[in-house]
């Protein structure tokens, strides 16, 4: 009996996937239309414009936003720069293992990246913090990056979901993904990440 109630359940779920796929998808669509474009177009000039004055990116994240700050480096430093120029200044501050972990284990756990950052950072650099939750109670250690940012007169640019958070409130631009969800806010930030690549490659080739 348990068997065929397992087999009904899962020809159910089998039945209802096309409609959740659909579902999901019109959302990304509809959220992509909702981004706000002058944000977007504001970040575009900040990248562009730390990249004129030789400053230094500094990307930052946790989890899955980790590994979207790693894109944002490795696109910085490489995609979008044409054949022998110079590259972006970039650094991804979860790059290195063992310098995050030792700060991390030696010193407050909300100062991880500011440690890192510290006697560096100046204010002809950018700081980009990607964070679903944009700091609310979550990723302390890219709310106090941020602050030491604003504090030297570094510029901040974060991508952030949900309401925003305190990185909303706080960075110089910020691009927010408006939905309680974490697939669709990660998904989405990668899509401005290669929006922002393709609009900084095609002004970089202009010159």
């Amino acid at each position: 009996m348990e068997f065929t109630l397992a087999l009904e359940d899962f020809a159910c779920w089998l039945r209802n996937m096309p409609l959740m796929i659909a579902a999901f998808l019109d959302e990304t669509k509809r959220l992509l239309g909702e981004l706000d474009k002058g944000a977007i177009a504001k970040a575009n000039e900040m990248l562009l414009d730390c990249y004129r004055r030789k400053g230094r990116i500094y990307t930052i994240g946790n989890g899955g936003s980790a590994s979207t700050a790693q894109h944002f480096a490795c696109d910085l430093s490489k995609y979008v720069i044409p054949e022998g120029q110079r590259p972006f200044d970039v650094r991804c501050l979860t790059d290195n293992m063992a310098l995050y972990t030792a700060w991390a284990n030696d010193a407050k756990r909300e100062e991880v990246f500011v440690n890192q950052m510290r006697g560096l950072l100046t204010d002809q650099d950018l700081v980009i913090a990607i964070s679903v939750h944009g700091g609310s109670g979550f990723s302390t250690d890219l709310v106090e990056a941020v602050r030491y940012a604003n504090s030297v007169g570094a510029q901040t640019l974060s991508l952030v979901g949900f309401d925003g958070g305190i990185l909303h409130r706080e960075s110089t631009c910020s691009i927010l993904v408006p939905v309680d969800s974490t697939p669709q806010t990660e998904a989405i930030h990668l899509v401005i990440e290669h929006l922002l690549m393709s609009l900084i490659k095609t002004e970089l080739a202009k010159h």
